[in-house]
């Protein structure tokens, strides 16, 4: 009789969350129900980003502008992302990073974090850096820009943003192409992999 009862309650718990259509985590099962598998039970807790939808259910995917933030010491002649040129970066200022807008990279809305990109550039057209960057905010909805931050230490660190931002570091130059008159240090070679020719 119980285990009737019980059916019967399971019964009633399961279409009262079809008719409401509560097709979410929260609609579980009673408490007497099987305890969750290790696997769910140790699943890193996912942030519900919103993200854009194209006409067949999928995420959407944009083409943003690629812009650069110059940091470090001396000029970068040319920059891209997975591909995707992004033109040439002057040494950063207080108010301007460096760079021009240039078009296009694709981006596809709701990435994961952690989605890796490779940002490849040169300072001379004869000896080519990459390195892998990952993507550690959410992508926004309708983003417009893809930003690059070339760091003096020699990391990079990637952006998706609706608007271009300001530069992070607030740097004088001595020149569009130098950061200081003399002593200027590239560190590109400490944390990339670089080569001779593209």
């Amino acid at each position: 009789m119980a285990t009737d009862m019980r059916s019967a309650l399971r019964r009633r718990w399961s279409y009262g969350c079809l008719v409401m259509g509560l097709l979410i985590a929260g609609c579980a099962p009673p408490s007497n129900s099987a305890a969750p598998t290790q696997a769910a039970a140790s699943a890193p807790a996912v942030p519900d980003v919103p993200f854009e939808r194209d006409s067949k259910g999928l995420p959407k995917s944009y083409s943003v502008v690629a812009y650069g933030y110059n940091y470090t010491d001396t000029y970068i002649d040319s920059f891209e992302v997975d591909g995707a040129g992004g033109g040439n970066l002057e040494v950063s200022i207080p108010t301007a990073g460096g760079g021009k807008h240039s078009c296009c990279a694709l981006v596809t809305s709701g990435l994961p974090l952690g989605t890796e990109f490779t940002i490849k550039w040169t300072r001379d057209r004869k000896r080519w850096c990459e390195q892998t960057v990952k993507l550690v905010k959410p992508v926004p909805i309708e983003p417009r820009y893809l930003e690059v931050h070339f760091y003096p230490d020699g990391h990079i660190e990637m952006d998706v943003t609706q608007q271009a931002s300001a530069p992070r570091l607030k740097l004088e130059r001595a020149s569009y192409a130098r950061r200081h008159e003399t002593g200027n240090v590239n560190n590109d070679e400490k944390l990339s992999r670089c080569k001779d020719g593209y």
